[in-house]
């Protein structure tokens, strides 16, 4: 058994040793937020949409992607400048919101009351910002997030929590990463002009 199954009654679950824990794919030892470039299902979902089928959801599966209002961005929303912001995935395995137009953030349930985040704001899990008329909130799988483990929840807030190891250096995921979306865009482009 696992730590994960202290408590459990093994009389009452006999199979339990023979159930395999699938634990997430990071990095290091004990308790930590880091793990491979890029996972965690890193989204950005719309909020304040009443939608029967849901809110819509955009994936973050590029290391650059483009919100506005124009053709040629990866979500294309009305009400926005042409190229009105970008989210970049960074050589650090963060997620940063670039914005050219009006950027709202907000950052432990604090709205902020001006436009604060033309220069880069570092996106965590459930991070809300707002560009334009639009909504959203930041999602990504708390074990590849890089805050502190477990939200910083284990053993209560502001107690002594253990350290977690360095990140790993995504530096050469990264390049191969850009490297792979030229080489897409480039067949793209080169799909439509035949």
């Amino acid at each position: 058994m696992t730590d994960h199954d202290s408590g459990v009654n093994p009389r009452r679950h006999p199979d339990l040793p023979n159930i395999l824990h699938r634990e997430p794919p990071h990095y290091g030892r004990g308790p930590t937020t880091h793990s491979t470039y890029g996972a965690g299902e890193p989204r950005i979902v719309m909020i304040g949409v009443e939608d029967p089928a849901g809110p819509p959801v955009y994936p973050i599966n590029r290391e650059v992607v483009t919100l506005g209002s124009s053709a040629d961005c990866d979500i294309v929303l009305e009400g926005l400048l042409p190229h009105h912001a970008t989210i970049s995935h960074t050589h650090t395995d963060e997620y940063v919101l670039d914005s050219q137009g009006e950027t709202h953030t907000s950052s432990a349930g604090e709205e902020s009351p001006f436009d604060d985040a033309p220069k880069g704001a570092r996106l965590r899990h459930g991070s809300e910002f707002r560009i334009g008329p639009h909504a959203f909130s930041f999602q990504r799988a708390e074990y590849a997030d890089h805050g502190r483990p477990f939200g910083g929840r284990e053993g209560g807030e502001g107690s002594k929590q253990s350290r977690q190891d360095a990140p790993p250096d995504y530096r050469d995921a990264h390049t191969g990463a850009i490297d792979q979306e030229k080489i897409a865009r480039a067949r793209e482009a080169g799909s439509q002009t035949d």
